[in-house]
């Protein structure tokens, strides 16, 4: 029954004799309701669509990094397990060696007065 309801107000100023006549339309309400409703919603989806956009953005810049990273990471391993063997290796040629020094040191005592001893007198 007032769905196209138009209301007329009048305005006098006190001081002059003129009159404003405003038209409040409740039609021109419900079709601003509905454009601002209708712009937000746009709004919303162009907003989520960038932020799709610069996320996709982020991943590749992310993955390019990290593929970097990873590289880099097989190369460490790499050369650690070279390192890893050289030791090996040099270790088995010289640990018969090595312990013969080491206890001809040990069990080769040869007595001597130490150069800083001092006699007392």
């Amino acid at each position: 029954m007032f769905g196209n309801l138009t209301l007329f107000f009048f305005f006098s100023c006190g001081t002059c004799s003129s009159f404003v006549f405003v038209v409040y339309s409740k039609v021109n309400d419900d079709w601003k309701n509905r454009r601002l409703k209708q712009a937000k919603e746009e709004a919303q989806a162009e907003i989520e669509q960038y932020r799709l956009q610069r996320e996709k953005e982020f991943k590749t810049k992310e993955a390019a990094a990290l593929g970097s990273h990873g590289n880099s990471a097989v190369e460490v391993d790499k050369e650690t397990v070279d390192k890893m063997s050289r030791i090996q290796s040099s270790y088995q040629q010289n640990k018969e060696a090595v312990l013969a020094n080491l206890l001809k040191m040990v069990c080769d005592i040869k007595p001597e007065i130490h150069a800083n001893y001092r006699v007392a007198g």
